[in-house]
């Protein structure tokens, strides 16, 4: 009785010391698991450390080879002027210029104009040579537009050359176009329809400069600076305004 009393004491130890064995066996195991996962993660940060400081390294090469290259075109323009045939070209220059601006101001004899640049899509107001003003404003946009059924051209530009202010308006009404209806898919009344009489769309004032092209305002002030018209001068509220009041009748207005 005593030997199976030890024999089954002995099992239970041995059974004990086994699954304290396995545990801690199975804990060390995990701690490995863990430590291997956490070395992996170590050595990709490493890596990715390495390859972004190889990265800095090279940019910071291209960024001092290209300090170089503007330091040495920053000392030719300080060295280009010194040179004598240069400064000479230069001198011409400003010479032609001034006798240019001479002969200018000899044919517009201290006249107020209007000078409209179409690649800019800029208005200046000058007096002479003196500049007034300046604003931006919107001229044609181009393209052609066709009429499918009696086969007129219609070519949205604003033509260059010196015009004049024939008349000028308040409120002005606007009589709707050919072009206008067709563009909008619309049938073509005839000349004297009420459909051709619209208020409201060529802005508070406006200017004639004769052969159908005006100086007027616009419902879409965000797009003047841009060519944008079927072939008028577009302006601002503001500007349309100052230019009411500060050119009269008979103006020249030169476009280029």
């Amino acid at each position: 009785m005593a030997n199976t009393s030890m024999r089954t004491a002995v099992l239970v130890a041995s059974l004990i010391w086994l699954t304290a064995f396995g545990v801690t066996t199975f804990q060390a195991a995990h701690r490995l698991k863990l430590y291997l996962s956490d070395r992996a993660q170590i050595d990709r940060m490493m890596e990715f450390n390495a390859e972004q400081a190889r990265e800095v390294v090279a940019l910071t090469r291209r960024t001092k080879a290209q300090t170089q290259e503007i330091d040495f075109l920053q000392s030719l323009v300080k060295v280009m002027p010194e040179e004598r045939g240069f400064v000479r070209t230069q001198r011409a220059m400003s010479e032609e210029v001034e006798a240019l601006r001479a002969k200018v101001g000899y044919r517009l004899k201290g006249d107020l104009h209007v000078l409209v640049d179409t690649r800019a899509n800029k208005l200046y107001v000058k007096k002479g040579l003196l500049l007034l003003w300046e604003a931006d404003c919107s001229v044609g946009r181009g393209g052609i537009l066709k009429d499918r059924v009696t086969g007129r051209r219609w070519e949205f530009v604003t033509p260059r050359g010196v015009f004049e202010v024939h008349d000028k308006f308040e409120k002005p009404q606007w009589t709707k176009p050919d072009w206008a209806f067709v563009e909008s898919h619309e049938p073509v009344p005839p000349p004297d329809d009420p459909k051709r009489k619209v208020d409201g769309e060529l802005g508070a004032y406006v200017f004639n400069l004769g052969d159908g092209y005006l100086i007027h305002g616009t419902k879409t002030p965000e797009l003047l600076g841009r060519p944008v018209s079927h072939g008028c001068v577009r302006l601002g509220a503001d500007d349309l305004k100052r230019l009411y009041e500060t050119v009269p009748r008979g103006t020249k207005v030169y476009i280029y």
